[in-house]
């Protein structure tokens, strides 16, 4: 588990998105940090793998990475 005061920009993670934003991005939290996320609106209730783009203090943004397609439901790898 990712500690919400070590993230940075650039950084990789699993994240499980939780709900769907206004804009139409994902959402998902590591602790009480919100990280909303590009392109994932269809994707609710799954873990993908997510690299940071911008920080501010208690919310920031992340975008689906390279590999996120290989990640489902439970967080396990599947072969495509």
């Amino acid at each position: 588990m990712v500690d919400e005061r070590a993230i940075e920009e650039g950084m990789e993670l699993d994240l499980k998105v939780e709900a769907k934003g206004a804009r139409g991005e994902g959402i998902g939290k590591v602790g009480d940090f919100v990280i909303f996320v590009n392109h994932a609106k269809t994707r609710i209730g799954n873990i993908y793998k997510v690299k940071i783009t911008k920080m501010h203090r208690t919310f920031g943004y992340a975008e689906l990475s390279g590999s996120a397609e290989k990640f489902i439901g439970n967080g396990s790898v599947i072969e495509l």
